[in-house]
């Protein structure tokens, strides 16, 4: 903490450089003014612990510049100890009235002085404490606010993703089962199915270890389009295409892309191309002007009326993908199937 700061007032030098050489700490800021309106300039720039007052000044004497600065919102907390060689009842009862919390006599006695001023420096350094303690519980609600709100987006997206899950391991087990002709031919296909939506969800997750060995490391854009729709191919059908340009990806840009394309892959396999073994889904990059494109074509299987009335969670984690990505999406629902374009600066897939 810094100095704590008090002010001395009074119209003569003299007495101001006797009270600074009494008060003189490295703690303590003492602020000097030769009259009420430079007292009240200084006040306007400092919070101070104390405002010691002579009462008899020229201009704006020491009660009328206490009355002004009860008056203002500023300063009208600002204990005030008035100096005095007077020692009238009169005199006190308008200090009091005035504001003032104490009065010291002329000659000062040092003992006295220091010790009252002490008790103020005292008060002062508390009022920092608890205003650093208020600002610190205030940081920790709102880190606790902001923890809640993770959680509960977390708690959404788990949820999110189990619902999917359940409902792409249904879908596979159809895809399996319409061109098995055995038991175990039906379980070697399912478990080579379930394997490949294993690492295809692995890569949408996150590097929690920092170590580097999960969704954050690097690869290329065919090799994680390959990796995520890898589950839902079959000689039988449904059919994907990928083709088009490669681009290397890493960091946050690899997550944020997966989990992208890991939400298309599964509308569509729930929807759309893949979910039927007549679909053919048709995957076109390219990359220009420092600019990728990826096309996105389903055929095959007719769209259901077109974009959805409401937006799920779904569509919220694709909102911030794309934003992480500082990328965009156009769709076009047509008869035959959806297509859409995604639009992402190359410069944001190795970030």
């Amino acid at each position: 903490m810094g100095p704590v700061p008090f002010l001395l007032v009074d119209d003569l030098e003299e007495n101001l450089v006797s009270l600074e050489a009494l008060l003189k700490r490295d703690d303590h800021l003492l602020l000097k003014a030769r009259s009420g309106d430079q007292a009240l300039e200084l006040l306007l720039k400092h919070d101070v612990a104390l405002a010691l007052v002579d009462v008899q000044m020229p201009g704006l004497n020491g009660f009328e510049l206490a009355e002004l600065m009860r008056g203002n919102e500023r300063t009208r907390r600002i204990p005030i100890i008035f100096v005095t060689a007077g020692t009238a009842d009169g005199r006190r009862f308008r200090g009091y009235e005035a504001g003032a919390v104490d009065f010291i006599q002329k000659p000062i006695e040092p003992d006295v002085l220091r010790s009252k001023v002490e008790v103020f420096f005292e008060l002062y350094r508390q009022r920092q404490r608890l205003a650093a303690q208020r600002d610190e519980l205030a940081a920790q609600a709102e880190a606790l606010k902001e923890a809640a709100t993770h959680k509960d987006i977390l708690l959404r997206e788990i949820n999110h993703r189990i619902k999917n899950l359940f409902s792409l391991t249904a879908g596979l087990i159809s895809l399996s089962a319409r061109p098995a002709t055995s038991v175990a031919e039906l379980e070697l296909d399912l478990k080579s199915r379930m394997g490949a939506l294993a690492r295809a969800h692995e890569l949408t997750l996150p590097d929690f270890n920092g170590a580097g060995d999960s969704g954050s490391s690097a690869t290329t854009l065919s090799a994680l389009l390959k990796a995520i729709v890898a589950p839902h191919e079959h000689s039988d059908g449904p059919h994907v295409t990928i083709n088009g340009s490669d681009a290397p990806l890493k960091g946050t840009a690899l997550t944020s892309l997966a989990l992208l394309l890991h939400e298309l892959t599964t509308n569509a396999a729930k929807y759309g191309a893949l979910s039927n073994p007549a679909g053919h889904l048709a995957i076109e990059v390219s990359a220009a002007d420092e600019q990728l494109s990826l096309s996105w074509d389903e055929r095959g299987v007719p769209t259901l009326g077109g974009a959805p009335e409401r937006e799920g969670f779904g569509t919220k984690l694709e909102q911030a993908a794309l934003r992480g990505l500082g990328g965009s999406i156009r769709r076009d629902w047509r008869s035959s199937g959806l297509r859409l374009e995604l639009n992402i600066p190359l410069e944001k897939l190795v970030m």
